[in-house]
Formats: C-alpha cells, structure tokens, sequence
C-alpha cells in the first residue's frame, strides 16, 4: 500500500527552502555587486590622443614642457629600499599635496646634461630640478606566461622589478619625469625661494577638460582639448593604432617598405611596417608603423638563437604582439636648458610601440603580391 503524501508539510517544506536557500533562485548577490560596481571607462582613440588633446600631467603642466620643481628624497616604509622624490613646488607655487615619484620614474636626461644628486634621505634636504614630464603606457600583460611560453625562472625583463624577485609591474599609465639640471638648496635659498610660495588655484584645474588656448609647432592653429593625467588613467580605455585596447595581444602580419618621410625639419629615411592582416582578418586598409628607435622590439631580454635580424625590405613577418604606447623625444628648448649649442632639432611626440616576446616569423623573399594603400 502506497503512503499517502503530506501536502501540509511538503508546502512548508518549499517555503522554507525559497527563504533559506535564495541563491538556488537568484544570482550571488557579492557577483552582482561586483558587476555593478565596474566602472564603464570611455574609449579614445590613439590618434584622436596624439592629434586632438593636450595631455596635462601629474604636476599639473603639459606633458613635454620645462618646468622647476622642488621636494625631498624620501624612504617609506612600504617601500624597501626604494626611494620616493616628494615634490612640494612646482614652478616656486607650492602644491595643496605632494606628489611622489618612485626613483624609477626619476630619470637623467642625458649624461652630459647633468650629474646625479648624492643625497642622503634621512637629512632630507631640499632638492631643485628641472624636468619635463613624459608618459609611458608599459607593464606585464595579465596572461603574459601563458602567451610568452617562457619558464618562470626568467625575471629579468623590462616588466618586472628585479632578477630576484618575481614581482610584475602591472600594466598601467604612468608618469615620468626627466631632469638638465639638479642642485641642493642652501638654507638661505629655501627661505627666499619657497617659504612664502602660494599655490595658484588657476593652475590647479589638472583634471578638468578645457580647450588649450597656447599652443607651439604644428598645432598652433588647432584647439587642442585638454585631458589631465589621471582621467586618462582612470576613465578611459585607449584603443589602439591595432584597434584593440591597449595590452591587449595579437597576431599581425605584414610587409617590411623602406621609405622617406620628414621628421621636424629634416628627411630620413627609415623601415615601415605595413601591417595587412590581424588576428587572419585582411585588412582594407593597411596600419602603417615608423620603425624608429625601438617602436618594434622584444618585450624584454629574451633567450632568442640566433638574434632577430633587423628587418629588411619586401620581407614578411608574422608577430604576436602588444600594443603599448609612450611619449618620445627632447622636449622644446633641452639643448639651452642643458647649456649645449642651439643646434638641436627637438621634437616631443606620442608614439605608440610594439613589443613581442616569442621570435617573429620571418618569410623572406615572399612578400605580398600586393601592399594595401595606407
């Protein structure tokens, strides 16, 4: 004889368990948040950013012009040995807060320009520079091992900190600054130069965007949007000449062209990249990149055999790359800055570069049968 069944007890049963188990009929609240909570950054494009903004930087002046700024060498205790720069004044106007600059991000410009302070943090004297401030897209993709197929034991790459420790600089914007000249203040010079400096609120609008109203070289004529540093880390998402967003990875193939083309005043002559395919996509229309310096390279020391030979014309190479991007170049007026001859041409540009970490395909003698028109 078959039970009969308790319809009472079962229906308590199911409220019971609607009201104790929600997350049988619902999503886990802590993932919903976490959903809520990411912000949606904008996107920009790399040649709007180099073309059509201003780029104005953690000291609150254009990135690539000449300013003084003073602080002190500090060490913290988060820091280890690293030291800090903590700048207090820039241009004798003192800041409403200080900002600091790990020493890797506190380079000489040139050997000749200068020579580096000795200075002992713990006295903490007040130092005085003049720099320029630069920018530089650069780190260690996320799934960087998985792409390289490299061994962990090997660190001493540009991405991470040290040959001992394994510790990855993350993939982020930072600031730069690069130093002519450097001197330690007397007692006297510190009261005369920065004990009744006043910080300027008209110069304190770094984050805002507003139509630059003094321009120099070739975009005098255009009104350029001004975007401070830490918007364009924190709120948007640059994408790239690629058209992927910035670190992110792809394969690209394309074909090697020597070719001429003005840089300041002058003609050179150099290898472009004309980039056809991505990701096995033909391109319509082809990504042109200047191989100046090391716009494309290996992503760090690599244990490449033999070394990759430098490109040579109608050779076809085939890369898993990452796009990344930073400013290059002298900013205006570094040779009277740094007491050489006016007879430098100085330009200051935003570039973005290339970097790959497994040795590229290189079919020599191939080439394509034809070139899209860039």
């Amino acid at each position: 004889m078959r039970p009969q069944r308790n319809r009472k007890s079962s229906g308590w049963i199911c409220l019971f368990c609607l009201l104790a188990c929600p997350q049988l009929s619902a999503e886990p609240p802590q993932q919903q948040n976490d959903n809520e909570n990411v912000p949606k950054r904008t996107e920009i494009h790399f040649d709007d950013l180099q073309k059509k903004y201003r780029i104005i930087g953690r000291l609150g002046k254009p990135v690539g012009e000449f300013h003084t700024i003073h602080g002190t060498w500090k060490r913290f205790n988060f820091s280890g040995r690293q030291l800090f720069f903590q700048i207090t004044h820039v241009n004798f106007q003192k800041l409403p807060e200080p900002q600091l600059y790990p020493e890797r991000h506190f380079k000489l410009a040139h050997l000749w320009a200068t020579s580096k302070l000795n200075v002992d943090p713990d006295h903490s004297p007040i130092c005085e520079y003049r720099v320029w401030e630069s920018l530089e897209y650069f780190g260690t993709p996320d799934d960087f091992w998985d792409e390289s197929k490299l061994p962990p034991s090997i660190s001493i790459l540009p991405g991470f900190a040290g040959r001992e420790k394994k510790a990855a600089i993350p993939l982020e914007l930072t600031s730069e600054l690069n130093y002519v000249k450097a001197k330690v203040l007397k007692q006297n010079e510190v009261k005369e130069k920065l004990e009744n400096s006043t910080f300027s609120e008209s110069r304190a609008a770094e984050s805002s965007i507003n139509p630059a109203s003094d321009q120099t070289g070739e975009n005098r004529d255009k009104v350029l949007i001004d975007i401070g540093f830490y918007d364009l880390r924190d709120r948007y998402q640059i994408i790239g000449k690629l058209g992927k967003p910035l670190g992110e990875y792809s394969t690209i193939r394309g074909v090697w062209k020597r070719e001429r083309a003005t840089i300041g005043q002058r003609i050179r002559r150099f290898h472009r990249f004309y980039v056809t395919h991505i990701d096995g996509q033909e391109l319509d229309k082809s990504v042109i990149i200047n191989h100046r310096w090391d716009t494309i390279s290996s992503y760090g020391v690599m244990p490449f055999k033999p070394a990759v030979p430098d490109p040579e014309e109608t050779e076809v190479w085939e890369m898993r790359v990452v796009e990344l991007m930073r400013n290059r170049g002298l900013a205006a007026g570094f040779n009277g800055e740094a007491g050489l001859i006016e007879q430098h041409n100085s330009f200051f540009e935003l570039v973005n570069v290339l970097r790959y970490h497994r040795r590229p395909s290189i079919i020599k003698g191939e080439g394509f049968k034809r070139v899209l028109k860039p």
